[in-house]
C-alpha cells in the first residue's frame, strides 16, 4: 500500500516539454490547473529553466523526466516513474500529450531505410508505446490522449515524405485508439506552419506562405495549446482531428483530417 496522497489536481505528460510546441502546452496545462509531468531528451537546460520558472508559479509542475523516446527501455522507464503508486503524482494520470517527434527534411531516394526506421520510430512507434502504458491509469480515470499530429499528414510535402507518413499513420492510429481505448477520449491536434522550419530563411517563400493562409497569418505553439486544452476538456469528443492552421488546408482545397 503505497503512502503516497492521491493527486488532488489532474496530471498530464507532455512530451517534448521543453521547447517551442511542448513548452507552449506545458504551459497552457500548469495554468489551467494540471500538475504537468515535462518530458524532454536533449534540451536537458529548456527543460530546467521552464521547470523553475513553472514551479515559483501557483502551477508548479512535477519533477522533471528525461527519455529517449527511440529507445524501448527508455520509455518503459519513462512510464514506470509517471505511473508509480508511490511517485509524487501517487500514480495518477489524466492526460498524456504526445508532443515529441522530428521534423527531418530530404529527398525521398537520398534517404535510406534506417533514416525511415528512426522517423517512424519517434512520430508514431513511441506515441502508440505510451498509450498503451498509459491505459491502465487513464481508463479508470476516463482520461484523454492528445497526439499532435500536422496537416502534412493528409496533404504531404515534398521532401518530408518519411515526416508525412509516420504522421499519417498516428492520424490512423488516433481514430483507431478511440475506439480501442474507450472510455479514454484520444483525439488529435494537426498544426499547420507554426514555427518557420530551419532554413526557410526566404522572405518571398515565407510570404506566399501566408497569402495562402486565410487568416492571414502563420499559427503560434500558444494555438496549439489552446487546442489541446480544448481536447482535454471536451467530455464528448472522441476520434477527431482537429486542424489549427488557419484555414490554409480548407483554402488548398485539402483533405479534411
Amino acid at each position: 500500500m503505497s503512502d503516497a496522497p492521491a493527486s488532488p489536481r489532474p496530471v498530464a505528460l507532455v512530451t517534448g516539454a521543453a521547447i517551442r510546441v511542448g513548452r507552449a502546452i506545458a504551459v497552457a496545462l500548469c495554468e489551467a490547473g494540471y500538475r504537468v509531468w515535462l518530458h524532454h531528451h536533449r534540451s536537458e537546460v529548456e527543460a530546467r529553466a521552464l521547470h523553475a520558472a513553472l514551479s515559483a508559479t501557483e502551477g508548479a509542475p512535477l519533477p522533471l523526466v528525461a527519455a529517449d523516446l527511440l529507445d524501448e527501455g527508455s520509455r518503459r522507464a519513462l512510464m514506470t516513474t509517471v505511473l508509480d503508486p508511490a511517485g509524487p503524482a501517487g500514480g495518477r494520470l489524466d492526460l498524456l500529450v504526445n508532443n515529441a517527434a522530428s521534423f527531418e527534411r530530404g529527398a525521398f531516394t537520398a534517404r535510406d531505410d534506417h533514416d525511415l526506421r528512426r522517423v517512424l520510430e519517434l512520430n508514431l512507434v513511441a506515441p502508440l508505446s505510451l498509450a498503451r502504458a498509459a491505459a491502465s491509469a487513464l481508463v479508470p480515470r476516463e482520461g484523454s490522449i492528445v497526439n499532435i499530429l500536422d496537416v502534412a499528414a493528409v496533404h504531404p510535402w515534398p521532401e518530408y515524405l518519411d515526416h508525412c507518413t509516420a504522421k499519417a499513420g498516428l492520424l490512423a492510429a488516433t481514430r483507431g485508439l478511440a475506439v480501442e481505448l474507450a472510455p479514454v477520449r484520444v483525439n488529435g491536434v494537426a498544426p499547420g506552419t507554426v514555427a518557420w522550419p530551419p532554413g526557410l530563411d526566404d522572405p518571398a517563400r515565407r510570404q506566399a506562405i501566408v497569402d495562402a493562409i486565410p487568416l492571414g497569418r502563420i499559427g503560434t505553439p500558444a494555438d496549439v495549446a489552446d487546442a489541446v486544452l480544448f481536447l482535454a476538456r471536451s467530455r464528448h469528443v472522441t476520434g477527431q482531428i482537429l486542424a489549427v492552421d488557419g484555414g490554409r488546408l480548407a483554402a488548398a482545397g485539402g483533405q479534411r483530417p
